[in-house]
């Protein structure tokens, strides 16, 4: 079995070619993927929520709305099956 000099090495005797263009090619696919349009990009609507008053005003309105909502719905379930009237 090799020690880790060894390998270490045999690795570095390797001399593996590397292209000259090679760090462009890489940085030019990585600036192509990130200018490519995202589905659901979290920390863009997180930016986009935050920069704007009136869409956090419509969201805590919205949550508001939903909440009174399920707590109607709730009461109506529960005096409907009349456990309060006995």
């Amino acid at each position: 079995m090799m020690d880790k000099k060894e390998i270490y090495g045999s690795w570095v005797e390797k001399q593996i070619e590397i292209p000259d263009l090679f760090a462009d090619k890489v940085m030019k696919q990585v600036s192509e993927y990130e200018h490519q349009p995202k589905w659901f990009d979290i920390p863009g609507i997180i930016e986009i929520i935050s920069a704007h008053t009136i869409i956090k005003n419509c969201l805590i309105t919205a949550g508001v709305a939903i909440g009174f909502i399920r707590v109607i719905y709730i009461m109506i379930v529960i005096l409907s099956k009349g456990f309060l009237n006995g």
